[in-house]
């Protein structure tokens, strides 16, 4: 009895540890051999002692039963340091981030190259869409310009563009294939990503959307809807919040008044909102120094988020005009230094620099 119990626990071991990528100690061109037997591809994760992303990859992701069997399947995994064993290697590939991920043939031919942390999930979409040949770049302009339009395939040549820095032309292709819909197919789960992932500011006909039908999203992607809204609309508030809408000279009453009415309708308000707006509405009607003068005054009523929203924006909200201005404002925020979070000592620390530099 002691005899099977004691074989159930190394089986048990020994699929746990199967579980996970098993990154093989062996050398490149082993690596290359075995992937010819073995019908696989190479993959190689490059990385670096010191990077934190490389350490969380090594220490959450890749241990992840779904991600080791995924990966143990399809590849020979390899794990070089890109400053020791694999510094030449690296340079071979052009790596130059880290860590960055390199699949190469048996022939030690690229087949795919990217970088950065990624969770479980995400890891395998990207390595998955990095393998197959109807996802690759080319491929993918060649399906979408000969018509097709399906939700992964405008999503993933709308990424590919975004990440060739052409942001224009992949907002561009969003907002062509959203206008191509009706209400329906816009809110089926299948084209959440127009709102989840390229709806990044409040000004445009999905958000619009997002807005009139929030009640109409189905169950399983309306949470996530709600939460995106919820993001524009802080996101929207903190504009006014810091001083940039005043700045460029957009502030507008009645459209700071509907944001405030939809923040209320969304249960996005706190019971620090009613002073947050009392600051947003203060500053279209003071000069600087009036409303340096309020800050001062009214500064602890503010939320420790606020404060630090608030200090980091100080000279686009206060412009100072004079030398002993700036030094009104240091003090200002030399006095309230024990009253803020770290991220507020933080975003002092970078407005203090600003007004003590010269």
């Amino acid at each position: 009895m002691k005899k099977l119990f004691a074989t159930l626990l190394i089986g048990a071991s020994m699929l746990t540890a199967s579980a996970q990528t098993d990154f093989r100690h062996i050398t490149f061109d082993e690596a290359l051999a075995a992937a010819k037997q073995e019908n696989k591809l190479v993959f190689i994760d490059f990385f670096t002692t010191w990077c934190g992303p490389c350490k969380k990859m090594s220490a959450q992701t890749f241990p992840m039963p779904e991600v080791g069997d995924f990966m143990n399947a399809k590849f020979v995994p390899l794990k070089l340091d890109a400053e020791k064993e694999g510094a030449q290697l690296a340079k071979t590939y052009g790596v130059r981030a880290y860590p960055t991920y390199v699949v190469v043939d048996a022939e030690g031919k690229e087949v795919a190259k990217f970088s950065g942390y990624m969770e479980g999930a995400q890891f395998i979409d990207k390595v998955s869409a990095a393998i197959d040949p109807e996802q690759q770049p080319e491929r993918i302009k060649a399906r979408y310009e000969s018509g097709e339009r399906t939700p992964k395939l405008v999503n993933a040549y709308a990424m590919q563009l975004m990440e060739q820095r052409d942001e224009d032309a992949g907002f561009k292709v969003i907002d062509s294939y959203f206008d191509s819909l009706s209400d329906a197919e816009r809110l089926n789960p299948d084209n959440a990503f127009l709102f989840t992932v390229y709806t990044i500011n409040l000004d445009n006909d999905r958000a619009r959307f997002m807005v009139a039908h929030r009640g109409d999203f189905p169950d399983e992607t309306r949470a996530q809807i709600n939460e995106v809204l919820g993001r524009l609309y802080n996101n929207s508030l903190n504009t006014y919040f810091s001083g940039y809408i005043f700045r460029e000279g957009l502030y507008d009453a009645a459209k700071f008044a509907e944001l405030k009415n939809m923040l209320s309708t969304l249960n996005l308000t706190t019971e620090n909102s009613p002073v947050v707006y009392e600051f947003i509405e203060k500053r279209p009607g003071a000069t600087d120094r009036e409303y340096f003068d309020f800050v001062a005054a009214n500064f602890n009523r503010l939320e420790p988020y606020w404060k630090s929203l608030l200090v980091l924006n100080l000279l686009r909200l206060c412009e100072p005009d004079s030398p002993a201005f700036k030094a009104e404002m240091a003090k200002f925020l030399r006095n309230n230094l024990t009253d803020l979070s770290p991220v507020g000592i933080q975003m002092a620390g970078r407005t203090l620099q600003a007004l003590e530099q010269n």
